[in-house]
């Protein structure tokens, strides 16, 4: 299973799309953490799991959703209203609420990821105002079930590697 993973695109139309093209017919889901800043009905959105931000138009997308692709649950939220910017504690505590294989969050425009409470917690960053790299970034997550294995692979705009937030986890569905 392969997806991918974006947020805080704050209006960019044309790097959404080179993005989504790039990966075209290769993906099972496509998630946008919050703050596209474009109307559910914009070419650019098509196909995206999709929440609201603080940036988006009100009521355009819910705050949070909960989806399932394949043998993963996933929680996905913006952030703003769950304090991530303090801690990702309350975006833990909720995706344990959700019974949340993989939490997805955007807000902070901080790349990274890490494992709690046996979940996967992913930032993907920001494609236009990132904040702790110098190149706007996203996810390309990939699950492999015989293995519970999951990777987490970081780009830049280019499709260019960026290895030092990207990482492999054990998922463990049995447990």
């Amino acid at each position: 299973m392969k997806g991918l993973i974006v947020s805080d695109t704050h209006g960019f139309t044309h790097e959404l799309s080179t993005v989504k093209q790039r990966y075209a017919g290769q993906l099972d889901f496509m998630i946008h953490c919050g703050d596209s800043e474009l109307q559910p009905d914009r070419p650019e959105m098509d196909g995206f799991v999709a929440v609201e931000g603080n940036c988006d138009y009100m009521g355009a997308y819910p705050n949070e959703c909960t989806k399932r692709f394949g043998a993963l649950n996933f929680f996905v939220a913006h952030g703003h209203l769950l304090g991530a910017r303090q801690s990702p504690a309350r975006l833990c505590y909720r995706g344990l609420e959700e019974k949340a294989n993989v939490v997805c969050y955007g807000h902070t425009h901080f790349a990274g990821c890490f494992q709690e409470e046996g979940m996967i917690v992913i930032n993907p960053g920001s494609l236009r105002l990132p904040r702790n790299y110098q190149e706007g970034t996203y996810v390309i997550f990939e699950y492999d079930e015989e293995k519970q294995q999951a990777q987490v692979a970081y780009y830049n705009f280019a499709g260019q590697s960026v290895d030092m937030f990207s990482k492999t986890f054990t998922l463990n569905l049995n447990e």
